[in-house]
């Protein structure tokens, strides 16, 4: 019988809107996928999958472009393993990449401690397949961890649950179909792996204590019988962490929307995940054009903040630990907007609608205490007419960045801006 404790959603994390994911490991090193496609796009045929963190698996499809590429770059013969030794990370500074991401403006950080290739990224006595024994010889979770918590930012774990590659041979997943079937094959119902899954996770949580705990994939069918327990020893352990919904069982404190994938909830919290091009791990093949815009970034992270969901937003370093240029300007965009506009969103709760369109304007609501945010997407006209009920309790008004603004019979002048998203904030009667 399932026995879990039940689901909580700190404070915290619905104040913290931005989260900021890592995506790093042996696939970082040959740092490919096809391009031209989605997420969506591929999820009957994962030999088209854009995401270069799933290339041991496209690999081992024998037609996939991932293949290809692959014999031609390194022979045939070379495994996904063999790659190991290649993942250096020589120039990795987790002090600087704390820094990046708190200065984007994220409060909270996830890297990958294993995804399902299964080398882990921590030292752990359960398996020689990780980064202190290969590659870069050290602990990088851990010194994520001391660097994260340094810069003042919470700070998460990812794990993938379900599917591990290097623990049990398995065959290639070839949709979203067969992660969804979870048969027995794929590590469901192997006892042996699921006691691995359990000792794995139950180390990260004594050691590294996350903020939030990101599993991915489900969880083996039969270890479900004592997750309960392990989750009530997360929450004695974290007593303010949070679970996201991908262990595949009624317990959950957000739900998780991928790429725009999955419908977002009415209520209770959320959160939306995707990379700054369309690959988590990071993809050489991309250019600057396959990256979103600053100007995108930043009004997709208002529409969801204002459908009362945070931003889990994906960086993908390459193998050496840097993190390329073409990443990096969409963090300091992201961060430059927000230092000006942070206050219609850190904090903030939803309005009892999220979305207006003013006169053919789009423009999204958040609220804090005596604060209506109108937050307007793209160039603002010069004169923006409020609906009747925001009209009815505004007081006075603002333009984050400028100063007061003139408010008069429910019409706001708003000064001219080249902010991808500007922000009128309302002095309101009481409470919204």
């Amino acid at each position: 019988m399932d026995d879990y404790p039940g689901s909580q959603t700190p404070d915290w994390f619905l104040d913290a809107k931005l989260g900021i994911f890592v995506h790093w490991g042996i696939y970082s090193v040959p740092a490919w996928a096809p391009t031209g496609s989605s997420f969506e796009d591929a999820l009957g045929d994962f030999a088209r999958l854009p995401y270069a963190e799933w290339y041991a698996n496209s690999l081992r499809l024998p037609d996939s472009p991932t293949r290809h590429h692959h014999d031609e770059r390194y022979g045939v013969g070379v495994g996904y393993e063999d790659l190991a030794d290649e993942f250096r990370a020589e120039h990795f500074d987790a002090g600087e990449w704390a820094r990046l991401f708190r200065d984007a403006g994220a409060r909270y950080v996830v890297p990958t401690a294993k995804h399902a290739d299964g080398f882990a990224l921590w030292d752990t006595p359960s398996t020689g397949f990780t980064a202190v024994r290969r590659g870069p010889k050290r602990d990088l979770i851990g010194a994520l961890e001391s660097s994260v918590r340094a810069a003042g930012l919470r700070f998460g774990l990812y794990y993938s649950g379900l599917i591990d590659w290097h623990t049990r041979p398995l065959s290639p997943v070839r949709s979203l179909q067969d992660v969804a079937q979870a048969d027995p094959e794929r590590t469901a119902h192997d006892p042996t792996h699921a006691a691995y899954a359990r000792g794995q996770l139950a180390e990260l949580i004594e050691r590294f204590r996350p903020d939030v705990l990101w599993n991915d994939m489900g969880w083996p069918a039969a270890g479900r019988g004592d997750l309960g327990a392990l989750l009530r020893q997360y929450y004695a352990t974290v007593p303010d962490g949070v679970v996201n919904d991908r262990l595949g069982v009624a317990h959950y404190g957000f739900r998780t929307v991928e790429y725009g994938i999955g419908e977002r909830p009415e209520t209770g919290a959320w959160e939306s995940t995707r990379g700054l091009g369309n690959s988590f791990g990071y993809n050489s093949a991309e250019t600057d054009d396959d990256l979103i815009s600053v100007a995108d970034l930043v009004r997709s992270f208002v529409d969801i903040v204002a459908g009362g969901g945070n931003l889990l937003l994906n960086v993908g370093p390459s193998g050496d630990g840097t993190i390329p240029d073409i990443q990096r300007t969409r963090l300091t965009g992201l961060g430059d907007w927000l230092a000006v506009n942070g206050e219609a969103i850190y904090g903030t709760r939803p309005w009892r609608r999220p979305a207006d369109d003013l006169d053919g304007t789009p423009v999204r609501y958040t609220t804090s205490g005596d604060q209506l945010n109108l937050i307007v997407l793209g160039e603002p006209p010069e004169r923006l007419r409020l609906t009747p009920d925001v009209a009815a309790l505004a007081r006075s008004g603002r333009v984050l960045g400028f100063g007061d603004v003139e408010l008069v019979d429910g019409v706001v002048r708003i000064p001219v801006t080249t902010q991808p998203a500007t922000v009128v904030s309302l002095t309101i009667d009481g409470a919204a």
